[in-house]
């Protein structure tokens, strides 16, 4: 195929032929311009409204399958099931020349609009779609190697579309195994979370392939009607795709239902067997989450219960580090006074679980914890995000408008995290509130009078940004009255202690620990990522466990670590340094020395990076 291509001689591919037929039969033309259909800013916040469950299950997904993908020049996408992009996680440089095909969020990338592409034609084929290089109708796209697959909404219907792209070329079936089983990831989520799931059931033929990919997942209603089931499970159990009524418990299993229950209640999370009607075998994990019956057993049979609850309090977060106890000790020095928390610290370190713990320690526990990341919301949609707007201020307004973060967070606490990336314009907005204590909404309106407690954060050093003119120092000023700075992973001492609280968090009914080999491998790692890696790393080790088995061992860790405890170390500091110098040297090998796309894959910034390479240069 070359440059001179017209719809007539399009690409071999059903799919692909199929899509450049009626690309040809809606008028596109292959060198048309670019059709600039993004949403305005209100509108887009609109649309990440209406998919807020879809957004806040993918975007961790995405941001680890961008990670698993290790290469520059590429992005993971999620749109609604139109085509609008609603996230966007990639290298900075494949973002920034993407924008100029509009290749960002809140534009559609329907067929109609951007003719033959992955998000597009994954909605019209409703199946997963791979578009190379020239298989794109438009010319100005044909730089781009595209993988799309839908995401399926617990009841059926395609809920939205993950899409990985790029502009170099992709290893096509290792990238669409990544990305199906990601899409798989977030449609077991939130079948998990909908509405009325009392009974969740996990079950596989072979024992082996519970809490994997390949398990299929089911739930109940407390009468034992199916809400859903994700795909494998409707295989494993022949039932029909789609939105049919759903079959009850008794009409797919031959066990009683009062029995599974009883059983479940009695036996926490060790297996059962369950025989279907169609004479299928399945082992099953069951758990029973939301019976009124359940919640005074749970809280007698699980005697950790402070440590596994969301609302931690500060000194649930005292583990014996002398540092973290410290700023414990500090912030709980201003509690109920009038002074802002500021929250500095490498990415992962737990900023935000600390602002949490701050806040239900506090005088206003009883009001809200109203969060808001300024990193994670494109910078002209941070104001009616935070002041919220009248009805109507703006075309396609909702009509009774929208409060914004600052009033919601009236009477409580409110959290900006990643404050140094919020626009210099807005800082000087947000200064005035805070002396102020007023507020009033975009577009006109009342203005209201705010009480309420701000906590910030930020990885990256603000003093350095005020340097730097990216961050006003008045505000700056205002903000870090007293400033705290929690200590990376790697330089804390209750690291042991960290590992076990995260594993009765993430197995609250099921006891297990680390096994001496795992626990020594854990202590000498870097943890670039910290405590967020940490808990990544745990949870994919628990999700590697037998039914039977108790002990996390160098087996059930990520390939990286477990090739680190089979290398030669001396002395463990020693080892710990050579881990670090180890990883640092690969991730900008992989990125050709670009420091700015190595330290954000590490999690660091980019000054921290240049300190590291001086201190391995000098030892």
């Amino acid at each position: 195929m070359n440059k001179t291509q017209t719809p007539s001689d399009p690409p071999p591919d059903e799919p692909i032929l199929r899509s450049w037929e009626r690309c040809a039969a809606s008028g596109l033309r292959t060198t048309d311009p670019l059709q600039d259909c993004s949403l305005t800013r209100i509108s887009l916040s609109d649309r990440l409204e209406a998919n807020a469950r879809l957004v806040a299950f993918a975007q961790p997904v995405m941001e680890h399958l961008h990670q698993q993908i290790a290469r520059s020049s590429s992005a993971v996408l999620l749109t609604d099931d139109s085509g609008t992009i609603l996230r966007a996680v990639g290298d900075g440089d494949f973002l920034e020349q993407s924008a100029r095909i509009a290749l960002r969020p809140g534009q559609s990338w329907a067929e109609s609009v951007m003719g033959t592409n992955a998000v597009g034609t994954a909605l019209a084929e409703k199946r997963a779609v791979a578009v190379v290089g020239e298989q794109h109708y438009l010319e100005r796209n044909k730089f781009l190697t595209c993988i799309a697959t839908p995401i399926h909404a617990p009841t059926g219907g395609v809920l939205g579309i993950l899409d990985l792209s790029s502009s170099t070329r992709v290893t096509q079936i290792h990238a669409q195994a990544l990305l199906q089983t990601t899409a798989e990831i977030i449609e077991n989520r939130l079948i998990e979370t909908i509405n009325d799931a009392a009974v969740v059931i996990r079950f596989h033929h072979q024992a082996e392939a519970l809490a994997s990919p390949l398990e299929g997942l089911a739930v109940f209603d407390e009468a034992g009607r199916l809400l859903a089931c994700n795909r494998r499970a409707e295989r494993l159990l022949g039932l029909s795709t789609g939105q049919g009524e759903r079959p009850p418990f008794w009409e797919i299993f031959e066990t009683r239902w009062s029995s599974l229950i009883d059983y479940a209640l009695q036996n926490g999370t060790r297996p059962i067997h369950l025989h279907s009607h169609q004479s299928r075998t399945f082992l099953a994990h069951v758990r029973v989450h939301t019976m009124q019956q359940v919640r005074p057993a749970l809280a007698r049979d699980t005697p950790t219960a402070p440590s596994i609850t969301r609302n931690l309090s500060l000194e649930d977060l005292d583990l014996g580090d002398k540092a973290v106890s410290s700023v414990i000790r500090r912030a709980q020095r201003i509690q109920g006074l009038d002074i802002p928390l500021l929250i500095q610290g490498e990415t992962g370190t737990g900023k935000e679980v600390f602002a949490q713990a701050y806040h239900h320690s506090g005088p206003r526990r009883e009001g809200p914890f109203v969060a808001i990341n300024c990193a994670a919301i494109p910078a002209n949609l941070i104001e009616a995000e935070l002041f919220g707007y009248s009805g109507g201020a703006y075309t396609g307004a909702r009509s009774e408008g929208a409060r914004g973060k600052l009033r919601e967070a009236h009477g409580g606490t409110l959290f900006l995290d990643e404050i140094g990336d919020m626009p210099l314009r807005l800082q000087a907005v947000l200064l005035r509130v805070l002396e102020t204590r007023r507020v009033s909404p975009l577009g006109g309106g009342r203005e209201e009078e705010i009480d309420l407690s701000l906590i910030c954060a930020s990885h990256r050093s603000l003093k350095s940004l005020c340097q730097s003119g990216e961050f006003r120092p008045d505000l700056y000023f205002r903000l870090s009255a007293m400033s705290l700075s929690l200590p990376p992973l790697r330089e804390r001492s209750d690291l042991e202690r960290l590992a076990q609280r995260i594993l009765e968090q993430e197995s609250p009914l099921r006891p297990l620990r680390l096994e001496p080999a795992t626990l020594a491998l854990v202590r000498h790692h870097p943890w670039p990522g910290n405590i967020r890696q940490l808990r990544n790393t745990l949870r994919l080790a628990i999700a590697m466990l037998g039914p039977e088995e108790d002990s996390l061992g160098t087996e059930h860790l990520p390939q990286d670590l477990q090739e680190e405890s089979s290398a030669p170390s001396s002395r463990p500091e020693r080892s710990l340094r050579a881990a670090e110098a180890r990883l640092v040297e690969d991730t900008l090998a992989r990125h050709k020395g670009n420091i700015s796309a190595a330290a954000r894959e590490l999690g660091i910034t980019r000054t921290t990076l240049y300190r590291k390479l001086r201190q391995q240069q000098e030892a």
